[in-house]
């Protein structure tokens, strides 16, 4: 049986006051800048980026519809049952938009898979170690943060091209980590 699977991440800007360690568990400050969503059913395969203000609730549950299983790295809002962490995509979401996927959707979480084998580290940290190759290297969140406000700043459509061009990479990669982890003992 087939499943309609996908792979989602999210950009963000922080909006709030940088004050501590807990920039990252201070969800209600990310502003979602971009959701780039894959969504995969056998030969069936579709991408598309929500931007700006085209990011809503209604037009995150209909690029989701029919899908049944949500797959993120480090996305979780619920603990997992490795380290009981929490992740960032699906907070965020859930502060800005309002729906906690993980309860709307079946979700795989690579981070705590990536865990017991043992590969630690970021996205782009693991892909490393498991010899994936990006084409847009040397960009992480932060970069996807500045890219964004300068955009805001001067409408620089080539700033914007750069970051859904970065979005769009990080959702593929979900899709190659995931075999990776597949053919890893």
């Amino acid at each position: 049986m087939r499943v309609r699977t996908a792979y989602l991440d999210i950009e963000t800007t922080y909006v709030g006051a940088f004050t501590d360690s807990r920039l990252f568990q201070d969800f209600a400050n990310h502003k979602i800048t971009v959701v780039g969503i894959r969504v995969m059913d056998g030969d069936h395969d579709v991408f598309v980026q929500l931007v700006g203000g085209d990011v809503t609730l209604a037009n995150l549950m209909a690029a989701l519809e029919g899908v049944q299983l949500v797959v993120t790295y480090n996305g979780r809002s619920l603990p997992d049952k490795v380290k009981g962490y929490i992740g960032f995509d699906f907070p965020v979401i859930a502060a800005g938009l309002g729906v906690v996927l993980d309860k709307e959707f079946k979700h795989r979480d690579l981070c705590p898979e990536c865990w017991k084998k043992r590969l630690y580290g970021g996205l782009k940290r693991v892909e490393q170690d498991l010899g994936l190759k990006r084409q847009l290297p040397g960009k992480d969140g932060k970069w996807a943060d500045e890219t964004w406000r300068q955009y805001q700043q001067n409408n620089d459509r080539r700033l914007l091209d750069e970051l859904l061009a970065y979005n769009k990479e990080d959702v593929f990669m979900l899709r190659a980590l995931e075999l990776a982890l597949a053919n890893r003992p």
